[in-house]
């Protein structure tokens, strides 16, 4: 007999589960938030306002990774799992909400201290679904309270940043983010070990939010380029932006995606954790940090056109984020067990661009972007020739 949708028990998942509709649904909050995040870094430009949008795009990301894990064992769209994605997709969008001004809101003040609170409540919605979920499964049952070590003190750092001042509110956000990391990390690699029902599900899961935040890449330039007078120049660079997303997603969805799904599906049962925790819970957010900066890079050049400033600040960003793509990039590749020198010397190639990018036109500076990152996903091969890499865990 067929389970009801609405039963309170979890719809464990099988070896051939596939993403659900809820989950693509939760997705779609973090284009806005991915949008809040680009545009706060373009806007503000300079080292300080890019390190807050990195912090709060990690915290996002942890957000985020937490929920993949769980509608990898657990059906997202039956039971108690479905009023739990229901509820924490209301307050990452509630996140996503406070972004623009968070980091000059006062202390105590309602931006910060929601932030804190919202963060607080999708954490606690998933351990105790996740830890219902499980209930037949000790081990796992186990690695979550373990997980909860982690975030619980991560949380308490979030409300004392948003009740401190604002210039004090990053090193205690940014502590959030390296307390959840490191301590999850090691919590993971020496607990009874997390599950991984299917290995086509996670990949689709994390192909999935690569897609969006590459879609974010074109909406956030469409946004801001739409409120100003189309000239020559500002049409070239919008459509140049399409093409950006266009050459990030060629190397990814042609070797990268492929070769980690090749990978993951080849693994042991009792080794799919591991690689899916190195592979995508780890790497993916320097990924995703790399098209979040590309994005911005491209944004501020338009806003840069809009006020008549040099393109310098937005070339940086540019270099930047295609260096951080295309090392993270070639790090995925290695762990895959495929080719990543390619990528490897893109990524150098980028991180040296950062010095003379700035002193070219921001559309030669966006053409050389392109021409790269495609040219590398071209030769590229998707094909692994070794065994994949993954730190095990004690489990």
């Amino acid at each position: 007999m067929t389970r009801s949708r609405w039963a309170l028990g979890a719809h464990i998942t099988r070896e051939d589960h596939r993403v659900t509709t809820m989950e693509l649904l939760f997705d779609v909050v973090y284009v806005f938030a991915f949008i809040q995040v680009t545009s706060w870094i373009a806007e503000e430009f300079s080292w300080r306002s890019t390190a807050e949008g990195l912090v709060m795009l990690a915290i996002l990301w942890w957000v985020w990774v937490a929920w993949a894990w769980l509608g990898n064992v657990m059906r997202a769209d039956r039971g108690l799992p479905l009023a739990g994605f229901i509820v924490a997709m209301v307050a990452v969008f509630g996140l996503a909400l406070t972004i623009q001004g968070i980091w000059e809101a006062e202390g105590g003040a309602l931006a910060p201290v929601a932030f804190a609170v919202f963060y607080a409540i999708v954490r606690l919605v998933h351990a105790t679904v996740y830890y219902w979920g499980a209930r037949d499964d000790a081990r796992l049952r186990r690695q979550i309270l373990l997980s909860t070590a982690a975030w619980i003190p991560a949380a308490g750092l979030l409300v004392v940043g948003a009740l401190l001042p604002p210039e004090q509110r990053l090193y205690w956000w940014a502590g959030t983010v390296a307390l959840d990391i490191l301590a999850t990390w090691l919590l993971s690699v020496r607990g009874p070990g997390w599950r991984v029902n299917s290995g086509s599900h996670f990949a689709e899961r994390f192909d999935l939010i690569v897609i969006l935040a590459l879609g974010e890449s074109v909406l956030a330039v469409g946004i801001t380029a739409a409120d100003l007078e189309i000239t020559a120049e500002l049409l070239g660079i919008a459509l140049l932006g399409v093409l950006v997303a266009i050459a990030l997603w060629w190397p990814y969805f042609k070797d990268v995606g492929p070769a980690l799904e090749q990978a993951l599906e080849a693994a042991a049962p009792e080794r799919k954790p591991d690689l899916a925790r190195d592979a995508y819970t780890y790497l993916h957010l320097p990924l995703i940090m790399g098209i979040i900066l590309t994005s911005a890079g491209i944004e501020g050049a338009v806003i840069a056109l809009e006020q008549d400033d040099p393109p310098g600040s937005s070339a940086v960003l540019l270099a930047g984020g295609a260096a951080l793509f295309a090392v993270t990039a070639a790090a995925l590749m290695k762990v895959a067990g495929g080719t990543w020198g390619w990528l490897a010397g893109s990524g150098v190639f980028f991180a040296a661009a950062a010095l003379w990018l700035p002193a070219l036109d921001a559309t030669v500076a966006i053409v050389v972007t392109v021409v790269v990152l495609a040219g590398v996903g071209f030769v590229t091969p998707s094909s692994r020739h070794r065994e994949s890499i993954a730190v095990d865990s004690g489990g």
